[in-house]
């Protein structure tokens, strides 16, 4: 026993892992005393829609829910394929996941080789720079500059791009910012990487949570996109874990798919079933009720910031976060240490980057009544 504890204490973590922490995100929740307020949540407060919710009832009990194919249901994988009319995509170029975070490393996995270099934003969702990691690659982090409130910037772009470069992450509406690719934006990028063989990952979890005009898909202008996204943003499914891997690249899909079967065999064949309605009439109400709902809080947060602190708030144009600069009172981390200890949870903006310090990424994943204790 005791050789084995030696064996076990003197275990060397394989390289793709080395390095591979937490995030910064994680060890603060970890850390917030009990009855803290959250404003650094990063899912939606609203319940998941009713009529999901009883789909799911009603399947679980009348219905036998064994393994699907590895890929999802056929059924659901032709609405996922349907949503990207532009691509004209076959059920066979969509892999259903557990949640858009394994699509997400299961496409890092599928095209990345030992050095290449992966193109992430900063800030970004901090996830992004370990699923680089593990799968044997080298982060490379083009700035959306905060002068210029976290916008693109095509030269910043194009100055971090290289031989080795393999692929490159866009996320709109983003995470931490709350910014919008625009369709320009989004062209400067196609026009870059075009005929580089580049790949282009586009973290689109948060499309359908919108204040201005829907946003565009970066695979409307770039043919090589892997598209990651999911109904936990956009339904209230975070728990459901239903994600996918949509593209025109099937080879891609493809090997997504192998290691999708190896990970988990299949995504919970309950919740697939249920996201069957997730395209549906009553759906495209919800979403629209969701955005119409965070977008009323988000500007009630950022008036209250204004007005009670004297804190300025970038202003969303999706997702449900403000980037709050606290550059005048203090260090970012030093200024969340300050809230967590008062029962407030924020993030801070380096935990997305050097581009964000000085921040605090706040959700206004709450009711306006439970926002006004922010103060």
């Amino acid at each position: 026993m005791t050789k084995a504890i030696q064996q076990n204490e003197n275990l060397r973590l394989p390289r793709r892992l080395q390095g591979v922490q937490p995030t910064l995100i994680r060890r603060i929740f970890e850390r917030a005393l009990p009855d803290s307020i959250n404003f650094g949540l990063g899912e939606p407060d609203l319940p998941t829609p009713r009529f999901i919710r009883e789909e799911a009832a009603r399947v679980t009990l009348e219905e036998q829910n064994g393994y699907t194919n590895h890929a999802g249901l056929p059924a659901l994988r032709e609405k996922i394929a349907a949503s990207y009319m532009h691509l004209s995509l076959q059920p066979n170029q969509v892999c259903v996941t557990v949640g858009s975070q394994e699509a997400m490393i299961a496409a890092f996995l599928a095209i990345v080789d030992d050095g290449d270099e992966v193109l992430i934003p900063n800030p970004g969702f901090p996830a992004y720079e370990n699923c680089v990691k593990i799968s044997d690659g080298e982060p490379v982090f083009y700035r959306l500059p905060a002068e210029k409130d976290f916008s693109f910037d095509v030269e910043e772009f194009k100055s971090k791009i290289t031989p080795k470069t393999k692929a490159a992450v866009v996320i709109s509406p983003s995470n931490p910012t709350g910014k919008i690719f625009t369709e320009s934006d989004l062209q400067q990028i196609a026009e870059v990487l075009k005929d580089t063989g580049i790949y282009l990952i586009s973290d689109e979890i948060y499309s359908d949570l919108y204040f201005t005009e829907k946003p565009r898909s970066a695979s409307e202008f770039y043919d090589r996109t892997i598209i990651v996204s999911g109904l936990s943003k956009s339904l209230s499914m975070t728990g459901w874990r239903v994600g996918w891997v949509a593209s025109s690249q099937t080879d891609v899909v493809k090997a997504a798919l192998t290691l999708h079967g190896f990970l988990t065999v299949c995504t919970s064949t309950i919740s697939q079933k249920a996201s069957l309605l997730g395209w549906t009439e009553e759906a495209e109400r919800a979403k629209a009720e969701a955005r119409k709902i965070y977008k009323r809080r988000g500007e009630f947060l950022i008036d209250l910031l204004q007005k009670e602190l004297g804190l300025r708030g970038t202003s969303p144009e999706g997702a449900f976060y403000t980037m709050v600069d606290v550059r005048e009172i203090g260090d970012d981390l030093e200024v969340a240490e300050k809230f967590l200890q008062n029962r407030v949870i924020t993030v801070p903006g380096v935990a997305f980057g050097s581009e964000a310090k000085g921040f605090l990424r706040v959700s206004f994943c709450n009711t306006e009544e439970r926002m006004t204790v922010f103060p």
